[in-house]
């Protein structure tokens, strides 16, 4: 212990004597370590850590599927509530089978009301998870009566906000949804039930389906979630409700009814934590595979730095072997220079992954499920310090590899004054460089090819125009609007009073907004219609409910008939308006303006009066799907509760939402308005995960990319440093400043061009691991692989340039009159 206490002393001593070299070391493992910690954080807190409930190893989320559905099928789709009464009731795996449906909904605060995210419960689903509430009960079976009072469960983030933290809140009456409701209950800080969205619900209410009636078998509206009996696993599960299939199959093979089917009408399930991050985690592994790369190009850098220092004391080295220190001792020595390193590298970069973290978490510019949990914990810290150790030991390692790869004695007989050093250090110097070189191309080309695919996300056309138009969304409730006819007249109201506000061109209402929306998949008669082998069915991706200027606010062009106008009234005859790729779909090259269509297969016909371009509604980087328009003065578009206000505006849009709530105010004072943001505010919110991607990457790729100009700048520069005397030596004979300069280049383009072709080889094979994260570039694009490699050439060949240029300009009596 003693020895390796001294040890340490040396390690300090030395690296104080040569405070540029410690902060360079340091600081490029402080980026290499602070950044990969980070991001392991991030994988940690949304990959790794359980969910917060008692036994998550339990829960698993049930779908139903279609798999036969056009388009390559519907899969991980909702349930009716007759097929969730009948799920609980026959599969005998579960402890429960628990259904809910979130939704926005108002409730009446201290001061004002307010919108929330609600999730309706079936009575035993927070009961399932295992958490207790922070004060007051749980819903209960009881409480999911249909007959039974209103009650509620809040988010301890909604008890502080809008009732200011109440310490008598349980059992306090309120109003929400336009019923009286009793809140029996807050939950924990921290507590999240769905897990993973981006607009968790802050309260939850029972469900209250009504078992004599549940509702056709088609209207698929909640999602599963069941508790697995202890024992049981998942797959024992699946396989339960893959036989409960087929004997439906059997049971109903003559019925016309909405029942499960083998071929068509499937169940499947899946652990609930899987399905919280499947969608991210390609994403985050991606990134932590990019700062290992990082990481990686940091150690290759110190090693190499290690190295020079080790070149530079031969002298030290010989004088310790002499004294009867061999290998494994020097060894020790050096492995310690490199734990101290690596040990203020890691204290650093803890502290800049905390300041990263902390940026994802305010941010959440990626729209990462779970961001709340990301922390660091003990996974955290162990993975920092074994993070220091592996590092430290192996670049500690590195000065001893080319003393390994000879005559221990004769590569410390060598003396500190020679001009060269020995060649096994230089050549193992050089691969260390070829190798830093080639990661750092390999990053650099799965950030290309993000950007590329970013890019091209820029490119789409939305099928709208974006500017000075502000949105936000209202919802009339239930009890207070029962009819239709109340509802459509204060669309109407409201509608008339937001045209005539200063700075107002044009408002509408929309039922829906783009570019990222639930698809409502209904059943549609299209007249006329004659099904085929392979070819569509009479169901419709999207209905929007709008008023008659939402084609003019929004931007979207008319391609063919005509737009709603003030002749659409609910005296007029029914009309509509699709879009073109419905008008594709089901009427090919044909013009469907004059064609009639049925709205989930009841009620009149409907006229197609227009065609209008698609509008993305399933995100940015998929095709629209098919879309139709219906106003809301007509008996289809009658009814819609909740909608979003939409206006474009003559200077800023984002100063009219005062003058909104004002008028809604007017109106109805118990209706808030929630929501409030630019609709470029909305569709960049849509690309904010391959947003966060680019820019992370772009980062990293940025870090190894300096990192390696300064490895190979401080190669070639010590190379001619140490050749200082060969230069002037041959400058004496008569070579020109030209032949130095090109002798140091050669160099350094031998070593770049070794690292390009070992790098390219390594991103052919490694880059189709991010394909799925790409849009519309694939993953061996010609332009960017060409692109990435020039741009490391030139940066590696300006890197040596410098050193190279110093190299010409030595004076040969100097140099032949050192030593």
């Amino acid at each position: 212990m003693h020895n390796v206490w001294l040890d340490v002393r040396h390690a300090v001593r030395m690296l104080v004597k040569n405070p540029g070299f410690a902060l360079t070391a340091i600081l490029c493992l402080m980026l290499g370590i602070g950044a990969t910690t980070g991001i392991f954080s991030v994988v940690n807190g949304v990959l790794l850590r359980p969910l917060g409930y008692k036994e998550p190893e339990r829960l698993v989320r049930i779908y139903t599927e279609f798999p036969t559905f056009p388009n390559g099928g519907l899969h991980r789709f909702w349930t009716s509530a007759a097929e969730f009464l009948d799920l609980r009731h026959d599969l005998k795996s579960w402890d429960s089978i628990d259904a809910w449906a979130n939704t926005g909904a108002n409730i009446a605060g201290i001061t004002q009301p307010a919108r929330v995210t609600a999730s309706f419960v079936s009575g035993g689903l927070l009961n399932s998870l295992g958490v207790s509430p922070m004060m007051g009960r749980l819903i209960s079976p009881a409480d999911d009566q249909p007959t039974a009072p209103v009650v509620a469960d809040i988010s301890y983030g909604l008890w502080r906000t809008v009732f200011g933290g109440d310490p008598q809140i349980v059992g306090r009456q309120t109003q929400f949804a336009g019923q009286k409701c009793t809140i029996i209950g807050v939950m924990p800080r921290g507590f999240e039930f769905p897990p993973g969205e981006v607009d968790p619900p802050q309260l939850w209410s029972p469900l209250q389906i009504d078992p004599a009636k549940p509702g056709g078998r088609g209207s698929h509206n909640y999602y599963l979630l069941g508790l697995l009996k202890p024992g049981v696993r998942p797959s024992q599960a699946q396989s339960e409700m893959q036989s409960y299939v087929t004997a439906s199959t059997e049971e109903h093979k003559s019925a016309n009814e909405h029942y499960f089917n083998a071929k068509n009408h499937t169940l499947v399930s899946f652990p609930l934590q899987s399905e919280v991050v499947s969608n991210v985690r390609p994403a985050l592994l991606m990134l932590l595979g990019a700062v290992a790369f990082v990481l990686l190009i940091a150690c290759v850098n110190v090693a190499n730095l290690l190295l020079a220092r080790a070149e530079s004391r031969r002298r030290e080295i010989a004088i310790r072997s002499a004294i009867g220190a061999g290998l494994p001792r020097l060894a020790r020595q050096f492995v310690t220079e490199g734990l101290v390193l690596s040990g203020c590298g890691a204290v650093l970069g803890l502290a800049l992954a905390f300041l990263g973290i902390r940026l994802i978490q305010l941010t959440n510019a990626g729209a990462i499920p779970r961001a709340a949990e990301i922390g660091v914990d003990m996974n955290v810290l162990l993975f920092t310090v074994g993070a220091g150790l592996f590092t430290g030991i192996l670049f500690g390692l590195a000065p001893i590899i080319p003393l390994a790869l000879q005559s221990v004695q004769d590569s410390l007989k060598e003396t500190a004054g020679s001009t060269t050093g020995s060649a096994a250090a230089q050549g193992f110097r050089r691969a260390l460089v070829a190798g830093e070189l080639a990661l750092a191309l390999v990053l650099l080309i799965a950030c290309g090819l993000m950007i590329r695919g970013f890019w091209k996300l820029q490119e789409v056309h939305l099928g709208l125009n974006p500017q000075n138009v502000v949105t936000m969304s209202l919802a009339l409730p239930q009890t207070t609007y029962p009819k239709n006819e109340m509802i459509d007249s204060f669309w109407t109201r409201l509608e008339d009073r937001l045209r005539n506000l200063p700075g107002v061109r044009s408002a509408t209402i929309a039922s829906g907004l783009p570019p990222l929306r639930p698809p409502n998949m209904n059943d549609t008669h299209i007249e006329g219609f004659v099904r085929r082998e392979g070819g569509p069915i009479e169901n419709i991706d999207y209905y929007q409910t709008v008023s008659k200027d939402y084609f003019q606010t929004m931007g979207i062009r008319l391609m063919d008939g005509r737009v709603f106008d003030a002749r659409d009234t609910a005296a007029s005859p029914d009309v509509i308006i699709i879009n073109q790729t419905l008008a594709r779909t089901f009427y090919g090259n044909d013009s469907p303006v004059g064609r009639r269509i049925q709205p989930n297969m009841n009620g009149p016909f409907c006229t197609i009066i227009g065609v209008v371009e698609d509008v993305k509604n399933a995100g940015i980087d998929r095709p629209a799907g098919t879309e139709l328009y219906l106003p809301y003065t007509q008996k289809h578009g009658s009814g819609n509760n909740e909608a979003f206000v939409l206006l474009r505006s003559n200077g800023d849009p984002i100063s009219l939402a005062g003058a909104v709530r004002r008028e809604v105010q007017a109106i109805d004072p118990s209706i808030p308005v929630s929501h409030v943001r630019l609709m470029e505010d909305v569709l960049s919110s849509a690309q904010a995960r391959p947003r966060f991607l680019a820019l992370l990457l772009t980062l990293f790729s940025g870090i190894a990319l300096a990192i390696a100009a300064v490895g190979i700048y401080g190669v070639i520069s010590y190379s001619v440093a140490r050749r200082s005397k060969e230069f002037g030596l041959r400058m004496a004979l008569g070579a020109r400043p030209a032949n130095i300069l090109s002798l140091v280049l050669k160099q350094g383009v031998l070593l770049t061009a070794i690292g390009v072709v070992v790098g390219l080889i390594g991103a052919l094979i490694l880059t189709r691991l991010m394909a799925s994260v790409l849009f519309h570039v694939s993953s061996t694009d010609v332009v960017t692989y060409l692109g990435v490699s020039i741009l490391l050439a030139a940066v590696a060949i300006f890197a040596t340039y410098i050193p190279a240029r110093r190299a010409t300009q030595v004076d040969p009596i100097k140099a032949l009159r050192y030593e």
